[in-house]
């Protein structure tokens, strides 16, 4: 659906340049530390940007001849987006769905229902919490379901069980439609998420699928109980998770062979295969 073909976007010491990507129907998480360009990648594709060079296809369009139709069929949630705080959130998402071609009171309607905003429908949007506001962030980037959702940060200030119900609502939004989602909460994507795209430093490292992503790693995941003084036996930059209980450590940890002889190997996650995959590229600091 996107064709991505020799971009770059140069931001003071930053650049974002991408030769070639493509992407298609279904769930793509875009992971990477701050400051890798996972924002600028999803501006660039909503058109809030323009590249320095290069072009963006949407279906064969582009937007130097296409960009209202674009645009319409584009639903951007950005990190920090700018709600307008006067409006009651009906009548927010009744104005968004006129900048979107047109007012669809049935998908405003069935919009608020999705996220759960049914009891705040009819209050101020400066009245309510990050978390709300938030779902309210979400409700207008999907409205009238736009084939191309570009999300950054969706599940930002959202209790358990809205970030829950917003993963299970992008699940079946996706079966038919493409969904690009940067965020650093990469277990929370583990059993939808289709592909990943790894950015550093303004450049892709990987693309490809999840069952890929998660394969041909260097180390291995392993989980066990220590004892508190065991500890200092652990290689601290390989430990991927620690829970301290009364009288035990509770580790996952990342290595060739397992660390101690009780423990267990254990299925790669997403966040694990990301841990691994960091780690492994300096290889200096991770002895493999």
């Amino acid at each position: 659906m996107i064709q991505i073909d020799n971009i770059k976007h140069t931001r003071k010491q930053f650049a974002l340049s991408i030769p070639e990507l493509d992407l298609g129907k279904g769930i793509t998480i875009l992971v990477g530390k701050n400051g890798s360009g996972k924002s600028t990648l999803l501006q660039l594709i909503a058109t809030a940007l323009k590249p320095h060079r290069g072009t963006i296809k949407y279906g064969g369009k582009t937007i130097d001849d296409a960009l209202p139709f674009i645009r319409k069929n584009i639903g951007f949630l950005p990190t920090g987006i700018e709600l307008y705080e006067e409006m009651k959130v009906t009548r927010f998402l009744r104005y968004m769905s006129e900048l979107k071609g047109g007012v669809n009171e049935e998908a405003i309607e069935k919009t608020i229902v999705a996220l759960h905003l049914q009891d705040v429908k009819h209050v101020k949007i400066k009245t309510l919490s990050q978390g709300l506001k938030q779902r309210v962030g979400i409700a207008q980037a999907i409205l009238n379901c736009p084939p191309i959702l570009l999300l950054d940060e969706p599940l930002n200030y959202l209790d358990s069980r809205e970030r829950k119900n917003v993963v299970s609502l992008l699940s079946r939004y996706a079966k038919t439609r493409l969904v690009l989602i940067a965020t650093h909460e990469l277990n929370e994507w583990e059993d939808i998420a289709d592909d990943v795209i790894w950015l550093q430093e303004g450049k892709v490292i990987f693309n490809g699928s999840t069952p890929l992503w998660k394969s041909q790693l260097p180390l291995r995941v392993w989980q066990g109980h220590i004892l508190l003084s065991q500890i200092t036996d652990l290689d601290s930059e390989r430990v991927i998770h620690m829970k301290r209980e009364p009288q035990y450590y509770f580790i996952k940890y990342m290595d060739v062979s397992k660390p101690f002889a009780h423990f267990k190997e254990v299925e790669v996650t997403i966040e694990d295969a990301y841990f691994i995959r960091k780690k492994s590229r300096d290889r200096g600091r991770l002895k493999l």
